[in-house]
Formats: C-alpha cells, sequence, structure tokens
C-alpha cells in the first residue's frame, strides 16, 4: 500500500478503537433500529445487541444476533441521534462488517468487488448512453469543466448510478444555471465513493477510490460538494471524508442536493411561476439525511402540487441498502404502488435514481405516471427533460429497446450485442 493507503487504514483503525472504548452497550441504538425486526432478531434485549457489535469491534467476532444485525443494517438512521455518548451507531454498524469480512480471504475480498465495480461500471456505460446523445451526456461529466480562473461555487457530484437516469441530472445542472451557482461536475465510475470495493471488504481498494475521488473534488479549490446519491453521501460522509481530511487536512464538506436547494428556496421561488396541477404521491425511505423534508419543501413551493400522504415508507436510505432484508424491498415497493392507485394519485414521485428506475417499470400497468421530484421543480421554473430510461423502459423487450436506440448506439460506437445484454440483465432485469 502506499503511504496514504496506510494512512487511510490507522485512521480508520484509530476510529473504531474509539468507538469500541466510548461505547457502553446500553442498546439506545439497538432498541429503536427497525432491522431486527424485520430481520428476525431477537431484539427483547438491545443490550446484548450492542454489546456483541462491541465485541465484534474488539475482537473480530460476537454473538450470531450481532453479527446478523451487523450484517443485515440497512442505514435507517433512526439511532443517529439517541446514543448517550455522541457515537454514529450507522458507522459502528458499518465498520462491524468491514471486521466481519476480514474471514474472507483479501483474494476474494477483492475480486468481489472488482466484479461488482465491472458490472456497475458496463450499466453506467451503456445506459447513460442509450438516454443522450453525446454533446448533453458530455454536461455530466468531468470533461465538461470549463477554463475559469476563480474556484466554482461548487462541485455537483452525480455519484455512478444517478447516469443512468441522466434527464435527473441534467436538470439539476438546469436549475444551478438559473441560479447564477458556477459549478464543476464530477461522477461516473472514474469517480467512484468506493462503496463496492467496500461491502466485501477491500478496504484498501475503497479509500483508495474514495480518496482519489476527493483529490478531483479538491482540486476544484471549492470545499463545497452536493451530492445526489444517499449511498454516496454516508459512504463519504461517515467513513471516507473524516479521515481524508484527517490525511490530507482537507476542509471539504459534503450536503446532499435537495437539502441545499431547498435553502435557496428564496432564491428559488420568483423563478417557480408555472403552475403544475399534479395530485402526487411520494415514494420515501429514512435515512435521515435531511432529504425528505427537503423535497416535501420544494414540492410545497410548487404552484398547484398537492401532495397526498401515504401510509407505507421503507426503512432503508434506497433500495439498495435494504438488499439484505430479502424481499422487503420489493414487498414495499408493491404497496407503495398500490396504495398511490387506491388513493387516486395522477403521480408517484421517486426521490432517488435507484428508485426510479425500478418504478419506472410499473408505470404502463399503472394508472398513475412516475416521474422524479425535480421534473416538478423543473416544470415550475419552465425546464424540461425527457425522460429517456423510462421510455425505452416501458417497452419490455431488449430486441424492441435495441431497434430504438440505434441512432444512439451509432453516435457513441456501441457495440450492439453489449447493449442488448446490458438491456436484459438491468434495464429488464432479465
Amino acid at each position: 500500500m502506499s503511504d496514504r493507503s496506510d494512512a487511510f487504514i490507522a485512521s480508520l483503525d484509530q476510529r473504531v478503537g474509539a468507538i469500541a472504548d466510548a461505547c457502553t452497550a446500553c442498546g439506545a441504538c439497538a432498541a429503536v433500529c427497525p432491522t431486527p425486526a424485520i430481520a428476525g432478531i431477537d431484539n427483547s434485549q438491545p443490550e446484548s445487541l450492542t454489546s456483541g457489535v462491541r465485541d465484534i469491534l474488539r475482537s473480530g467476532a460476537g454473538p450470531e444476533d450481532a453479527e446478523t444485525w451487523a450484517r443485515t443494517c440497512c442505514g435507517s438512521g433512526h439511532c443517529l441521534t439517541v446514543c448517550p455518548e455522541g457515537i454514529n451507531p450507522r458507522f459502528m454498524l458499518t465498520m462491524a462488517r468491514r471486521t466481519l469480512t476480514r474471514r474472507n480471504a483479501p483474494d476474494e475480498r477483492r475480486a468481489t468487488g472488482k466484479a461488482a465495480f465491472q458490472k456497475m461500471s458496463r450499466g453506467v456505460r451503456v445506459l447513460s448512453r442509450l438516454s443522450l446523445p453525446p454533446d448533453l451526456l458530455a454536461k455530466l461529466s468531468p470533461r465538461s469543466h470549463p477554463e475559469r480562473d476563480e474556484a466554482p461555487d461548487m462541485v455537483f457530484y452525480t455519484g455512478c448510478n444517478m447516469l443512468k437516469t441522466p434527464h435527473i441530472g441534467l436538470l439539476c445542472l438546469d436549475v444551478l444555471e438559473k441560479l447564477n451557482v458556477t459549478y464543476e461536475v464530477q461522477g461516473g465510475p472514474s469517480a467512484c465513493c468506493g462503496i463496492l470495493p467496500a461491502r466485501p471488504g477491500d478496504t484498501e481498494n475503497s479509500g483508495r477510490q474514495a480518496f482519489n475521488t476527493l483529490d478531483k473534488m479538491a482540486a476544484s479549490k471549492t470545499s463545497q460538494v452536493l451530492s445526489w446519491c444517499p449511498t454516496c453521501q454516508i459512504q463519504f460522509g461517515e467513513t471516507m471524508i473524516p479521515s481524508y481530511r484527517e490525511v490530507t487536512g482537507s476542509s471539504l464538506d459534503m450536503t446532499m442536493f435537495p437539502v441545499w436547494l431547498a435553502g435557496q428556496l428564496d432564491r428559488l421561488r420568483p423563478m417557480m411561476t408555472q403552475r403544475v396541477e399534479r395530485h402526487v404521491a411520494l415514494y420515501e425511505f429514512a435515512g435521515e439525511l435531511g432529504v425528505n423534508e427537503a423535497v416535501r419543501e420544494l414540492l410545497a413551493a410548487v404552484p398547484g402540487v398537492e401532495v397526498v400522504e401515504l401510509q407505507t415508507a421503507s426503512i432503508g436510505y434506497n433500495g439498495t441498502s435494504l438488499a439484505p432484508l430479502g424481499r422487503y424491498n420489493a414487498e414495499t415497493t408493491a404497496r407503495v404502488l398500490d396504495e398511490a392507485e387506491a388513493a387516486g394519485v395522477d403521480t408517484l414521485l421517486s426521490i432517488y435514481h435507484g428508485e426510479h428506475r425500478e418504478l419506472a417499470g410499473h408505470e404502463p400497468r399503472r394508472s398513475f405516471r412516475i416521474a422524479n421530484y425535480m421534473e416538478l421543480v423543473g416544470e415550475s421554473m419552465g425546464l424540461a427533460r425527457p425522460d429517456r430510461f423510462k421510455e425505452l423502459r416501458a417497452m419490455a423487450d431488449a430486441d424492441a429497446i435495441v431497434a430504438a436506440s440505434k441512432a444512439e448506439i451509432a453516435a457513441h460506437g456501441l457495440d450492439t450485442e453489449l447493449v442488448r445484454d446490458v438491456v436484459a440483465k438491468e434495464m429488464l432485469g432479465g
């Protein structure tokens, strides 16, 4: 490892040791956590769960229920404000998972992370290019940065998978431009947060990827980064940036885009003049990133929008975070769709990109349309970007999608068989 990688690992280990020393196993975090009930974990004595997680951090092993809790934590954020010692329990469980992965051989951890990264990169490369011509897609690329003498106001960080639904990213940039905000764009597989190697425990490569991305952000000479993806926000904000600051002395900070945007409502409202007559519901996730509240503030400022309350919301911070919980995500999504139907809404709004891709596939069988909340914010400002992903997804046939994408395939020089394979596996889920 490089000196910087060594310093990152040392910083992370020091933080883990401090948590293990500070945790009193009071059980406050486990008591409010919704995961045990869904994962079938006995939570009648929450103190035992937190004590077990502390054991994992100290010795590499703990009771079965504690290990299961660490492996299935979906990052709901319910725990973030309850610890009397000021510990971030979500980060504590992240580090417990990291400890448990050390049981696997380093080569296995590395290979698993590499395979996940390659799969993601392939999907992003193909699906983003089916949605936009080269000139528009370039706007969401780091290569789009204009030459300027002064630092931009901020960096807009897309993450990786948002580029599969790039109309959302373009709308964000359109709004920034309306606000006369100068920005640089970072994101895509070449500027990853490092979560994919982190999950199987390849901490070295995870840190290397994240630090390289943070270097790119820091090179902009602005300390303000707006992030779109909650996975990236948590990965950077809770795991990577604290160590990056310690190792490099950087002052980088990262804020979720809708949280920042809601803070600009005094400037936005005079531009939000177009009525958007919609009867909408939100598919909300937890995570306590301030996003649900911010999106509701933004929608409240859109003339004509009426938000209908649904009874169902998800406990994770996005669908990916719920993967260890089996069918929970699919069943929750089905309930949300049924509730929206029963409520008579004309639009069900996604908040994040991953859920937008999932919900888009249901639109042809429902009485309402699927949209992202940024589409309504944009519409109120006279801004629109077509949702090409949803248009293609509605075809529900890989050959039909390939046929409808001939121009994009040619413009980007894509291999047709590669496109068909990605569409079948990642767009249609076959």
